[in-house]
């Protein structure tokens, strides 16, 4: 049987449709990345600033972005096992639980570090 998709506000993203998914499996595998670069880039990096992998890493700050503004459209289910729609509770819900997490992600460390070796 088919189950009839709840009615929600045009902005808001329920979070088992495919582009949702999709979208988190980009994030998925752009976070694996990050997680082999980082350490990578502050362990082998040169005073030799490769501006493709300084482009590539700006566009993936970009993409956690625009990950964040996606999740303050995004439905949840809440404790009792009903997807939540409304916008407030949503806004709340990310506030409270991933939003610092996903914005200390996103902050452009290595633009900040290209910056700060200029004067070195």
């Amino acid at each position: 049987y088919k189950q009839e998709a709840p009615k929600t506000p045009p902005h808001i993203i329920l979070h088992y449709c495919t582009f949702k998914t999709t979208w988190d499996w980009v994030i998925l595998i752009l976070t694996f990345y990050t997680a082999i670069m980082v350490p990578y880039n502050v362990s082998f990096k040169t005073k030799q600033n490769n501006v493709t992998w300084l482009v590539l890493d700006s566009v993936v700050d970009v993409i956690f972005l625009v990950d964040i503004v996606l999740n303050f459209h995004t439905t949840f289910v809440g404790p009792g096992g009903e997807v939540i729609s409304d916008p407030k509770l949503i806004r709340m819900n990310y506030l409270k639980t991933w939003f610092v997490i996903d914005l200390l992600s996103c902050l452009p460390y290595d633009i900040i570090n290209a910056f700060e070796n200029v004067d070195e």
